[in-house]
């Protein structure tokens, strides 16, 4: 317990010279970060800025981008922007570290309701979320010496202001809300290895009811997306 407080600290800058902390070794704010890891990745905090399209159809069917869909039903409806949040606190090992994200974003478009029945909207309609949670990131492998494919997967809980597009049409099927659903965002990057604060990154969004757990929700929206993050 000396040793969190102590270890506190020295994060934000304080380095008691005598006492209490007094005959503690000289330690690194996150020394943690250091077990097993290139010096590149000792950066604990980050920014993704991001946007993409939202998908009118299911987890699985967005992965595969709807290409296992036919090319005449609208298989994305409206968009979405945003920004998140990192910071890694412990690495886990075998190339695993424990974070936390939070994040924003603006759901925006022309579709009101999708795809059932369609309304679409003459001036742009926005929705927006909020969501939070634990992150897990791999640091992955390096090619050629030169690029670097890393991984990572954020959950938690993701609240929104209101629905549009198939996430309004599934709330309607279900007589359901889909104000708070689970976040779930896998997501690969990829970043240099002479620059690895920059990292090239494609996540999907993925709102989940857990089978009706929530709101009596399946899923809300899906959406793939491409961003950047740097790292500090």
């Amino acid at each position: 317990m000396r040793i969190f407080f102590c270890g506190l600290a020295l994060a934000i800058g304080f380095l008691p010279s005598q006492g209490f902390c007094a005959d503690l070794p000289s330690q690194d704010p996150v020394p943690f970060l250091k077990v097993n890891a290139p010096d590149a990745l000792l950066r604990p905090d980050s920014i993704f800025v991001f946007g993409g399209a939202l998908s009118t159809t299911s987890l699985g069917s967005t992965l595969k981008f709807n290409l296992d869909h036919p090319a005449d039903i609208i298989k994305y409806d409206n968009y979405i922007a945003g920004a998140a949040y990192n910071h890694d606190f412990y690495k886990l090992g075998l190339g695993f570290t424990l974070g936390v994200e939070v994040g924003i974003a603006d759901r925006f478009g022309h579709y009101a309701l999708c795809c059932n029945t369609i309304i679409k909207s003459s001036s742009l309609l926005n929705s927006g979320e909020l969501w939070a949670g634990p992150r897990i990131s791999f640091d992955g492998f390096v090619l050629f010496d030169t690029i670097r494919i890393a991984g990572a997967v954020t959950t938690g809980l993701s609240f929104t202001t209101n629905s549009i597009g198939v996430e309004r049409d599934r709330e309607l099927a279900n007589n359901g809300s889909a104000r708070v659903l689970i976040y779930f965002g896998p997501e690969i990057s990829i970043s240099m290895v002479n620059h690895p604060e920059w990292e090239l990154v494609y996540r999907e969004q993925h709102r989940s009811g857990a089978n009706g757990t929530f709101g009596r929700m399946r899923e809300g929206y899906n959406a793939n997306v491409f961003g950047v993050r740097y790292k500090f």
